[in-house]
C-alpha cells in the first residue's frame, strides 16, 4: 500500500522488494559497493531478469549517503545507501507508486530538513535571546491573570530590539517548535489598549 507525502504516491523499499520477489521469484537483486571514505557511501544496485541464456541486468540505481547527515548515517550509511540504491532499481524497474523515490527516501529528506530548520531557528533564537526572554519575563502572567497584563507594551520593546527580519522568523507557531506561547503570540498581537 503506497504512503501518501504531499499527495503523491510513495513505495517502501521493503514493499517494492516484497512485490518484486513474489512476481518474480527467478530474478534477482544485486548490489555493488561503488565508493566509501569518511564522508560518503555510494552503492549501485541491478536487477536482474532471468532468460534462457541467463541472468540479464534489467535495471539499475543507484544512491549516495553522507556519513555526517544524520545520526543514523553516522553508523550506518553504507546499509542506507544499499537500501536507497536497491528501492530506486526496482522503481526503475517499474515497482513504484507515482514517483521514483521510496517513502523511506522522501521520510528521511523531510526528517532532514526539519532538524536543520530547527537548528537553524535555535541559533536565530540564541543570538536574540536577551530580548526574547525580557519580553517573556514582562508577559509572565501572575495566577489567575493571564489574560490581564499590564506589560504588554514593555514586552514589544524588547521584540522591536530584534531585526525586523528576524523578528518575523522567531514568530515561529508554539507546535512548530516556536520560543513563544500562543498567549504571548496573541498578547504581542494585540493593539496596547485591548491588551489591558
Amino acid at each position: 500500500m503506497p504512503v501518501k507525502i504531499h499527495n503523491k504516491d510513495y513505495f517502501t523499499v521493503a514493499e517494492r522488494i516484497a512485490k518484486f520477489r513474489a512476481e518474480h521469484p527467478d530474478y534477482s537483486i544485486e548490489t555493488q559497493l561503488i565508493l566509501q571514505d569518511d564522508e560518503k557511501v555510494v552503492m549501485k544496485a541491478l536487477i536482474f531478469g532471468a532468460t534462457v541464456e541467463g541472468a540479464v541486468p534489467i535495471s539499475t540505481g543507484y544512491a549516495e549517503e553522507v556519513r555526517s547527515a544524520t545520526a543514523i548515517n553516522r553508523t550506518s550509511a553504507l546499509e542506507n545507501a544499499e537500501t536507497s540504491a536497491v528501492g530506486r532499481a526496482l522503481a526503475f524497474y517499474g515497482l513504484a507508486g507515482t514517483e521514483i523515490a521510496s517513502a523511506d527516501e522522501v521520510a528521511g529528506a523531510i526528517a532532514q530538513q526539519n532538524t536543520s530548520e530547527i537548528l537553524d531557528y535555535n541559533a536565530l533564537v540564541r543570538e536574540h535571546w536577551v530580548s526574547i526572554n525580557r519580553a517573556k519575563e514582562y508577559l509572565e502572567p501572575v495566577w489567575g491573570e493571564r489574560e490581564d497584563q499590564s506589560n504588554v507594551t514593555a514586552a514589544r520593546e524588547c521584540l522591536a530590539e530584534i531585526p525586523e527580519e528576524d523578528r518575523k522568523r522567531v514568530w515561529r507557531a508554539p507546535t512548530k517548535g516556536g520560543i513563544l506561547t500562543t498567549l504571548e503570540r496573541k498578547l504581542l498581537k494585540e493593539k496596547p489598549e485591548e491588551a489591558l
